[in-house]
């Protein structure tokens, strides 16, 4: 496993994988390269919702955070990016496993970058695909 820090790119710029929201929902980094990141958010109680199943706005998060470090890792030092829009489709419930989340570049244009994500339970269940576009911001 990856621990919070900088990382440094083949881009030049320094991968902050420290995130409070990140950290707030447990989320944990396993693997990096450019245009491609995997993460995954740790089972616990407090991601249920009230039928027993993993929220669906936890999948979601955790994989919009995975894509857009994807997205991250394709930059320039000139270049940040955002969420622009995201879909997410739910395939099966989650009940009590930890997930981890695969983001991979599709595309990195000159304005936007789209990235698609798979959602899978620790034991390779498929239980989300995202499919993600961020614009590219010159700072």
């Amino acid at each position: 496993m990856i621990h919070w820090k900088l990382l440094p790119l083949e881009t030049g710029n320094f991968f902050n994988m420290e995130s409070p929201f990140g950290k707030l929902l447990g989320i944990e980094p396993l693997d990096h390269k450019p245009g491609h990141v995997k993460m995954r958010i740790p089972f616990t109680e407090n991601l249920l919702q009230s039928l027993g199943r993993v929220h669906g706005g936890v999948l979601f998060s955790l994989a919009d955070h995975a894509s857009g470090w994807a997205a991250y890792t394709t930059l320039s030092q000139e270049e940040r990016c955002a969420t622009l829009e995201m879909k997410i489709n739910y395939i099966a419930a989650v009940h009590n496993e930890d997930c981890i989340a695969e983001a991979k570049v599709v595309h990195k244009g000159r304005t936007s970058i789209v990235v698609e994500s798979e959602i899978r339970t620790s034991e390779g269940r498929l239980v989300a695909k995202t499919l993600a576009t961020f614009i590219v911001l010159v700072s």
